[in-house]
């Protein structure tokens, strides 16, 4: 998908940088790729989805006439298109997603047997009750 509309997705009219937090960290913890390299400022240290949140957020702000954009004293060239970068899926997301898929199957499995065994244990009791008298 267009990096533009995943960033989309979690913006909220008169938001500000926080709403990029959840695909900051999808993408910090390697579940979704980009096509772009982040690499954040050296003073940002550990707070690398902190350095990546603001960077989302400005590629949505407006820029100024010399074509700057600015953003809590960063200053950026925007000269990426979010347009044309793309967000994607990567094999630790889809394992991830496959292991919930199964786990959730699993789930219900153990519903509908449970549900099945409490109702042949009821209707063998009662059948067994009825035919014998007990």
């Amino acid at each position: 998908m267009p990096l533009e509309e995943a960033i989309r997705l979690g913006h909220k009219h008169g938001s500000d940088h926080r709403n990029q937090y959840p695909l900051a960290l999808l993408l910090e913890e390697h579940y979704l790729g980009m096509t772009i390299n982040h690499t954040p400022p050296s003073d940002f240290g550990s707070m690398r989805e902190f350095s990546l949140a603001i960077t989302l957020h400005m590629f949505l702000l407006p820029t100024d006439a010399g074509g700057m954009v600015s953003y809590l004293g960063i200053r950026s060239s925007g000269s990426l298109d979010p347009t044309m970068e793309r967000v994607f899926l990567t094999a630790k997301g889809a394992l991830y997603l496959e292991e919930h898929r199964e786990k959730r199957k699993d789930r219900i499995w153990s519903i509908v047997l449970g549900f099945a065994t409490g109702f042949l244990v009821a209707t063998s009791t009662a059948w067994v009750r009825s035919r014998f008298g007990w």
